[in-house]
């Protein structure tokens, strides 16, 4: 993934743009604003034991099996599938299901980030009263979700080193530095530490399937794996 094979390919222009690039993949709405109450609605501490489980067993060998995938053959998705040698159904259901998965993906988190940038706006002008009233209003809704895949499509139209590399590089210390201050006002809330205490201490009784399931499925988000 990291290196030019063919003429026409992108080519990651430093070690440190393509970790921010594929940090910015992994830590993103799925860990920052889904994780926190998948956690809490199964258990706490014991879901995040299943999870790092799942993690482990499930999610790094898919993350090293795809990245070694693009690395070895430099080609997209489909392309990529297709010099496996694969026959025509496992080419399907590999290679176009991961762009099916990857549309609707964004899809969704296209209308998140827009609500992001309704809420950035709204600290200024002070107009979304309510979130409710905010979601159901289609002006708002489809205007930002339109700002944003405008501002996605220039990214990436630039090209891997102009485009997504150099945005990395911003945003991603940017979204670091945010998640350190969300971090400490967390802390200092009434009620913190018991919360904290209910993250970090597992309740082994409350494991099922649906939490075992809800983990497998957030190791998926996290990674950023099978699209």
């Amino acid at each position: 993934m990291s290196m030019q094979t063919t003429e026409n390919r992108g080519q990651w222009g430093s070690k440190f743009g393509f970790i921010m690039a594929a940090a910015g993949s992994a830590v993103g709405l799925g860990n920052i604003w889904r994780f926190p109450y998948i956690t809490g609605e199964n258990g706490g501490g014991a879901f995040v034991f299943v999870y790092i489980i799942c993690v482990l067993v499930v999610g790094l060998p898919l993350l090293y099996n795809e990245t070694a995938l693009g690395r070895l053959t430099g080609k997209n998705t489909v392309g990529a599938f297709k010099d496996t040698g694969a026959n025509k159904f496992w080419q399907i259901t590999g290679a176009f299901l991961a762009l099916a998965v990857s549309f609707f993906v964004l899809s969704y988190y296209g209308v998140i980030a827009g609500w992001t940038i309704g809420y950035i706006i709204s600290e200024f002008t002070d107009f979304i009263h309510d979130f409710d009233t905010f979601r159901s209003n289609a002006v708002y809704v489809i205007s930002f979700f339109a700002v944003f895949m405008a501002i996605t499509i220039y990214i990436v139209q630039a090209g891997v080193s102009g485009g997504i590399e150099k945005a990395s590089k911003v945003l991603m210390p940017l979204l670091f530095v945010l998640i350190l201050l969300v971090i400490l006002r967390s802390i200092t809330l009434p009620g913190a530490m018991e919360g904290v205490k209910y993250y970090l201490t597992p309740d082994f009784t409350k494991i099922n399937g649906n939490t075992i399931l809800a983990a497998l499925g957030q190791a998926f988000f996290s990674l950023s794996i099978g699209w």
